[in-house]
């Protein structure tokens, strides 16, 4: 009998005390294809699937009794598909890629909308497959999505010419359609965050926060039972505040914003309104003195204010109010595109997660998309690959650490009123 194993490797993204980006990391693994016979006149006829992994080659590595005696190696080439192919403005669309590299060369492609960048496409923590999300914009008709590699999230245009020039650079057509309304302004669904269990110190006592994530604003329960009959507790929320780019830096902080009596049976019972602050994840402490009691943990989510005005002639001043924009170095940013075109991003730390975008009007008349992406702010220079402050359209697959969504917004310029004609006559 031969056992046969596939060489791979197991990591992707590292994040190291919630708030460090690290970029990436990988180790060398192998997993199982199978038993196989060998027949009499010692050859072996295996068949085995491909396994959806990451693209490059693998070997395929024969054992017997444990021991290596033979090996090869399998090319797992990447897979490209758009659906759907038409739909009016707003329509979602999924890029669905297979086959994306681990190594630095092979991991990152880019996608252009109308040879405009509109994002990067990687698959690093979820072994080579993801779903791009992006929109389709106007103005009607043919719209070309092409797909080139880009190490650093940027299009490498003369491919042909590139170390990996063997990678598929494949293209698409979608066609937008009339009719759709598209939302004025809507955020995606929240994926349920990674949240700590809660830290009690008293061994009898029990602590639970209902719900554990959502917008500032939020109304929760703060309920606790097994504690010191009549103890005066101060409720703490901690928080982070500062500046990565000062001189000052940025700092925790614990803001009091009540003070709890344990009732005579033990119960804890307080009405919590989720304070406006940073998005993602913050402490809810019970301290007695400096002496920490108990804790449980809050994620707030980013919450759209709104898109002021939301309609209006080209060159209208427009402004898009977010609030709960995170703090750490992969979720403290949104990146946005006008109309799948690379605009810029916004940072939301300097402000306790309080963000304004402010930005004018363009196009002709029609409904514009201002689509707000997860990107990544900074991580540590000595990281061979820096995909930084750039639309990353894999966003909810295989953003590093927190699965924050994309907020989407649509603009309505109208047509102008224009100037009366001048006109000119002669006597």
């Amino acid at each position: 009998m031969v056992d046969l194993t596939w060489a791979t490797v197991a990591g992707g993204w590292v994040i190291e005390d919630y708030y460090h980006f690290r970029g990436k990391k990988y180790s060398e693994t192998t997993m199982a294809l199978g038993r196989f016979s060998i027949d009499a006149s010692g050859r072996l006829d295996a068949r085995f699937v491909i396994p959806e992994d990451y693209g490059g080659v693998h070997d395929v590595i024969a054992l017997v009794d444990g021991k290596p005696v033979a090996q090869n190696g399998v090319n797992v080439t990447q897979t490209f598909e758009m659906a759907p192919a038409s739909g009016p403005v707003g329509t979602p669309i999924e890029l669905t890629v297979k086959g994306l590299g681990w190594r630095t060369m092979e991991s990152t492609w880019v996608v252009n909308w109308d040879n405009h960048a509109l994002g990067w496409v990687s698959a690093a923590g979820t072994r080579g497959s993801a779903v791009a999300r992006f929109r389709a914009a106007g103005p009607g008709g043919d719209h070309f999505v092409k797909l080139y590699t880009g190490w650093q999230g940027q299009s490498y245009l003369n491919h042909e010419q590139s170390p990996v020039a063997e990678l598929p650079r494949p293209q698409f057509v979608f066609r937008t359609t009339p009719g759709g309304d598209a939302p004025a302004a809507f955020a995606e669904p929240y994926q349920p965050q990674s949240i700590p269990k809660t830290d009690v110190q008293a061994a009898s006592a029990e602590l639970t926060l209902t719900p554990r994530q959502g917008p500032v604003g939020t109304r929760a329960d703060l309920r606790g039972e097994g504690f010191a009959a009549g103890m005066e507790l101060r409720l703490v929320w901690e928080t982070s505040v500062g500046s990565r780019v000062t001189d000052e830096g940025f700092a925790p902080r614990e803001n009091v914003i009540g003070r709890v009596t344990v009732g005579s049976d033990g119960r804890i019972e307080w009405p919590l309104t989720i304070p406006e602050d940073l998005g993602g994840l913050h402490g809810v402490a019970l301290r007695s003195g400096d002496t920490l009691v108990a804790r449980a943990f809050f994620v707030v989510e980013t919450s759209i204010v709104g898109i002021t005005p939301a309609s209006g002639p080209a060159g209208t001043p427009v402004s898009i109010h977010l609030k709960g924009v995170g703090w750490t170095e992969y979720d403290n940013i949104y990146v946005a595109t006008y109309d799948n075109a690379y605009m810029g991003y916004a940072c939301g730390f300097n402000s306790q997660g309080d963000v304004v975008i402010n930005f004018t009007a363009a196009g002709q008349p029609g409904e514009h998309l201002i689509d707000l992406y997860p990107g990544i702010y900074q991580g540590p220079p000595t990281e061979q690959q820096q995909l930084y402050r750039l639309p990353q359209l894999t966003y909810a697959d295989d953003h590093p650490g927190n699965k924050i969504p994309a907020l989407r917004f649509t603009f309505d310029v109208t047509p102008s009123r224009g100037r009366p004609a001048v006109t000119s006559t002669r006597d």
